[in-house]
Parts: structure tokens; sequence; C-alpha cells
């Protein structure tokens, strides 16, 4: 089973847009997946006057919406999960696993910087494989995602077992 993979970086920093990229890279692939995404601004798939929520305003804790797309799941707790629990509960034994944020989980990950920033801005992340910008990379060790060609091309060349790229 393959480590998740986390792809991390302060809002607008392109995060989004790089897992959409490492998503077509293992569709072409045939890997199924599972993306598991952190938000800190209490994002909900209940959209105001949908039954979902009304569900969750009337106290539902679990509210299911099954569709023939999908499922979506609006679980209300206590606490913020641990991506490890995430990855535990919801992972499936052939998935690839991709996790949009979580910073604090001791998986390896991408860091995707904003213009401005710098490494020592992320001093407090473990597992830290490599810097990558959309824009153009203000140090030597950021890599260049500013392509869909770039992004594909360094998640093929890391799936390859390729953990640096070559400069």
């Amino acid at each position: 089973m393959v480590t998740p993979f986390q792809v991390v970086g302060f809002k607008k920093s392109g995060k989004t847009t790089t897992i959409q990229s490492f998503l077509a890279v293992l569709k072409q692939r045939g890997q199924p997946v599972i993306v598991l995404k952190h938000d800190a601004h209490n994002a909900s798939m209940d959209q105001p006057q949908t039954d979902t929520a009304k569900f969750s305003q009337a106290g539902a804790a679990t509210t299911i919406l099954a569709t023939a797309q999908g499922i979506m799941l609006h679980q209300k707790i206590t606490e913020q999960p641990k991506a490890a629990d995430l990855v535990v509960q919801y992972r499936q034994a052939d998935q690839f696993c991709l996790l949009e944020g979580f910073k604090e989980a001791n998986y390896p990950k991408l860091v995707l910087v904003r213009p401005g920033e710098k490494v020592s801005d992320f001093t407090q992340l473990t597992h830290v494989l490599a810097f990558a910008s959309l824009t153009q990379p203000e140090f030597s060790d950021c890599i260049d995602f500013s392509t869909t060609t770039k992004r594909e091309a360094w998640f093929n060349h890391f799936l390859q077992g390729g953990q640096t790229w070559p400069n």
C-alpha cells in the first residue's frame, strides 16, 4: 500500500490545481484514489434551503446524501479529525490517497509556495519532499509548477520512485 501523499500550502497557493493535475495522472494509470481535504474555514456540503441543510440544522448528527454520482457525508463532530484517522476510516486498500492540507500530519508532502514565501516560512512542517510554485519560483530549490504538464511530469517522476527532482 502506498503511503498517503500530502499537498500543503497557504490559501491560494495552488493546492487544488495541483491535486487536479495529480488526479489526471492517477486516472491515466487506472489507479483508484481518495482525496481528503482539510478546510479550516467551516465549509459545508449543505447549501441553504436544501434538504441536507434542513436535516443538519434540525439536529441530525450525520447526514448522507446519495446520488447517482456519489455519496456526500456531513457529520457533526466535537473536535477536528486527525488525517491519520480519516485515512484509516475512509481509504480502501487499493486506493492512492492524496491529502490537501492537514499540515501537521506525518506523511510525505509537497509544499506549494506563493510569491514572497520562503522555506523558512514552513519550518514547522515535517516530511517535506519538495517545494513548488505555480508562479515563477523565487528560490533555487523550488520546482516550477506553472503548467499542468510540469505538475504531471513531476508527479509521474514521484510515482516512479523519484524522491528528488532533477534541476
